[in-house]
């Protein structure tokens, strides 16, 4: 059952889902199935239309409120999983660097920039999460080896995949803005 009331909410929730970078037109469609199924139980109660609109709306929740609950499930499950790649990335990245005969630290930082990059393009909410994953373990391992002041001063490495996790953050905003 479409009906205007139903129509706005559920491009209100889309627009809702979109300012926290959700897309799901089988998440709206749903929305829209349950309305319909809230509409009839409340016509078959005896509401008119309008009202079992009205109550179907409030009973499924304001589309601020919706659309967070659905980017906090989702979010949740993929921001672990990329904090989970991004950190194999880094000790990757980490391992290659420290490999006997390795000496070109612009592709290792180059290689931070580009991964964090890409993680900050897919999960634009925490940028400084990915630079720390893919980042850390250069300096990490060279302060194991050889603790000391120079050792701490890899820490500047850190700064590519800042960059580059920045970066990407940036990239995705430009592609999916935060509709008004």
């Amino acid at each position: 059952m479409k009906t205007p009331i139903v129509e706005l909410y559920v491009q209100r929730l889309d627009r809702e889902l979109r300012k926290r970078f959700v897309i799901d037109a089988r998440m709206l469609e749903g929305t829209r199935e349950h309305l319909a199924d809230l509409i009839q139980q409340g016509q078959a109660r005896g509401h008119s239309l309008d009202v079992a609109c009205e109550k179907a709306i409030a009973r499924f929740g304001a589309p601020e409120i919706v659309a967070a609950a659905a980017a906090a499930d989702r979010s949740g499950l993929l921001y672990r999983g990329l904090l989970v790649a991004a950190i194999v990335v880094g000790v990757a990245i980490a391992h290659i660097d420290a490999s006997p005969g390795w000496d070109d630290a612009g592709i290792s930082a180059g290689a931070m920039a580009l991964a964090a990059g890409a993680f900050g393009l897919i999960g634009p909410r925490k940028p400084w999460a990915w630079a720390l994953g893919v980042g850390i373990w250069i300096p990490a391992a060279a302060l194991v080896h050889n603790p000391s002041f120079g050792a701490l001063a890899m820490l500047v490495v850190l700064a590519f995949p800042f960059m580059g996790a920045y970066l990407g953050m940036a990239m995705r905003r430009a592609v999916m803005p935060v509709p008004s």
